[in-house]
């Protein structure tokens, strides 16, 4: 069986977090930190409704019974208080190619506290580890600076700008693409170990 076709063992755990799939009852909850407007300030869509949550997570549990399951996203919760914080996203969108798509989210009552980056550290090596990837990439905003370190800190680099490519809430956004390969998530890997 490929990497790509095993289903990944969930939870992924971190030091302060459990990173497991949503389930429905989950919707109040992620409802509850994306309707701050500060969540939404780098991000191209208007804060969904309750409906529209509830049916992301209905979608959402739909692609947890795929098979071979390619789309990944995770409840960040902490484990202290079992608390939703956020969420990640993990996208295997070319299995031949080994090319995959992480992302990642918190709540702003959490910014600068090192969520961000432990999100989406277990993100990015369930897909090396896992999935082994050769090559994952990340977008943001070119504004969402908290977004960009986190990236960086993965060792991620700038792959590009692509300038204006969505039109939403009245203006055009950009966005940029950071990567990493394979080979160079083993030496960042091997360095941190040594």
């Amino acid at each position: 069986m490929s990497a790509v076709t095993a289903t990944l063992a969930l939870p992924l755990q971190t030091r302060r977090l459990v990173i497991r799939d949503y389930t429905a009852a989950d919707a109040a909850a992620v409802l509850g930190y994306v309707q701050d407007p500060a969540y939404w300030q780098y991000q191209r869509g208007d804060p969904p409704t309750l409906g529209q949550i509830e049916t992301l997570m209905q979608w959402v549990t739909q692609e947890q019974a795929t098979s071979p399951r390619t789309m990944y996203f995770f409840a960040a919760t902490r484990k202290d208080t079992g608390e939703i914080i956020g969420e990640g996203v993990l996208k295997v969108i070319n299995p031949a190619e080994r090319q995959g798509e992480i992302g990642f989210g918190v709540a702003p009552k959490y910014w600068k506290q090192g969520y961000g980056t432990e999100i989406a550290t277990a993100v990015l090596e369930a897909a090396f580890a896992h999935f082994k990837l050769h090559r994952v990439a990340g977008q943001c905003s070119p504004d969402n600076k908290g977004s960009i370190r986190v990236m960086q800190k993965l060792g991620m680099g700038r792959e590009g700008l692509l300038r204006d490519i969505y039109h939403a809430r009245g203006k055009w956004w950009s966005t940029l693409i950071y990567g990493i390969l394979d080979h160079e998530y083993a030496k960042i890997k091997s360095i941190k170990t040594a």
